[in-house]
């Protein structure tokens, strides 16, 4: 037996032969940037889910950030999960960078992919219940969230207080809402229950509920809902069939069109995430049985795969770079997440690592829900965990072939 405190026999363990080019520093540089475990383009910065360090911070047990969404201004609104629902913003801008508290929705649990922004200061929020609802639970309700607004100064003023909340209806008597989505040009918000996928249309000018049909009859549906800015809005029933409505006729329409998937998987095909690309006018899909990456054309109904871009099951969360790059998170909820881009102008789809922040505080990245991008060209995932962090992504630069008249250098 080996006493503590002495040095191990030499001939029981022998180093290995190291290769001479690994005394090269540029050698040394190369294999890290290969094979590092984690993202190593750009960089990651969490934020708490509080204003100031005088501030409480949305409790564990209600902190995961399960739906994101951004408005004009640049201002990052989020709504969580767990114990008890909360809705909050996110002023990226100087000299705030900071998360106000805007709402506590006591005696509702979940908000996922149901917050929209509808005007300045202003969002919609939709609910459900995940766990056992209480006897006196009606079901999920639509709400509006009015802002108050920061202070012009934020480094000595507090924030002006909780936001306005309405409660507007509950669309589907005794079940949740599972998706959202908005038409602002009509001042429509449309909706998926979380039961029976069924679809509801809300008049936000005349306040007004017009409650449609199950999208499949058989109830195997995709909890989300995907929308364009001229209004078309899509989803998919059972075997990935695309279900699609049409503003300008007001129908819903089931159609034969399958989204991608492996041979043999087409009934178990559901859309995990989305995101729209101005760029294109297409909608980018992360699926949630294979984690399969594809578009989709919602005019023509064309659709692409692109490839699997991680071994991860999911694909949860998407949003696009402004320079029209898609970057997403794939994981499932046991296991540690991986992030992903893909480059339209050469097709490339690469894995870039796990994510870790090293800024404000040293945090490993597990599970991701919702992601959005800013307005400066930042990218915000919002973490799903018992105790979560607002995730802030710089991309890297993509620098043009020369630049200032000089090669790119290694």
């Amino acid at each position: 037996m080996q006493p503590i405190g002495t040095d191990p026999d030499p001939m029981k363990y022998v180093q290995p032969p190291v290769s001479p080019a690994l005394n090269d520093p540029a050698v040394r540089r190369r294999l890290w940037s290969r094979s590092s475990t984690y993202v190593g383009e750009g960089y990651f910065v969490c934020r708490r889910l509080r204003y100031t360090s005088q501030y409480k911070e949305i409790p564990d047990g209600s902190s995961a950030i399960t739906s994101l969404t951004v408005g004009p201004a640049g201002e990052v609104y989020g709504a969580t999960s767990g114990e008890t629902a909360h809705v909050f913003v996110y002023n990226p801008r100087p000299p705030f960078d900071a998360v106000a508290l805007l709402a506590v929705l006591d005696g509702e649990t979940d908000i996922r992919r149901s917050l929209v922004w509808e005007k300045e200061q202003t969002v919609l929020c939709g609910t459900r219940c995940t766990g056992r609802p209480s006897p006196d639970w009606e079901g999920g309700a639509l709400y509006r969230i009015a802002a108050p607004g920061f202070y012009a100064d934020a480094v000595q003023e507090w924030p002006r207080g909780m936001g306005q909340v309405e409660r507007l209806c509950v669309p589907v008597p005794g079940e949740g809402i599972a998706a959202l989505a908005i038409d602002r040009l009509r001042q429509r918000l449309y909706g998926l229950s979380d039961r029976t996928g069924t679809f509801f249309v809300y008049d936000l000018a005349a306040a007004s509920l017009d409650v449609r049909r199950p999208v499949d009859d058989t109830w195997l549906f995709s909890e989300n809902l995907m929308a364009t800015p001229d209004g078309l809005v899509l989803t998919a029933g059972a075997s990935g069939h695309l279900v699609r409505y049409d503003p300008q006729t007001d129908l819903l329409e089931t159609t034969t069109v399958q989204v991608p998937s492996y041979p043999g998987r087409s009934l178990y095909a559901r859309i995990d995430s989305w995101v729209y690309d101005a760029a294109s006018g297409r909608l980018y899909v992360g699926d949630k049985a294979d984690g399969l990456l594809y578009w989709i054309d919602p005019k023509t109904l064309e659709t692409r795969l692109l490839g699997k871009p991680t071994a991860r099951i999911r694909i949860r969360a998407l949003t696009a770079a402004p320079d029209g790059r898609i970057f997403g998170m794939a994981g499932q909820d046991d296991d540690v997440a991986s992030m992903f881009v893909y480059e339209p102008a050469t097709g490339e789809l690469r894995n870039l690592g796990l994510p870790l922040s090293c800024i404000e505080e040293k945090r490993y990245g597990f599970n991701f829900e919702s992601a959005a991008t800013g307005a400066q060209g930042e990218l915000y995932f919002g973490e799903s965990e018992r105790s979560s962090r607002l995730f802030v992504y710089f991309p890297a630069y993509k620098a043009p072939a020369t630049c200032c008249g000089n090669p790119p250098t290694a």
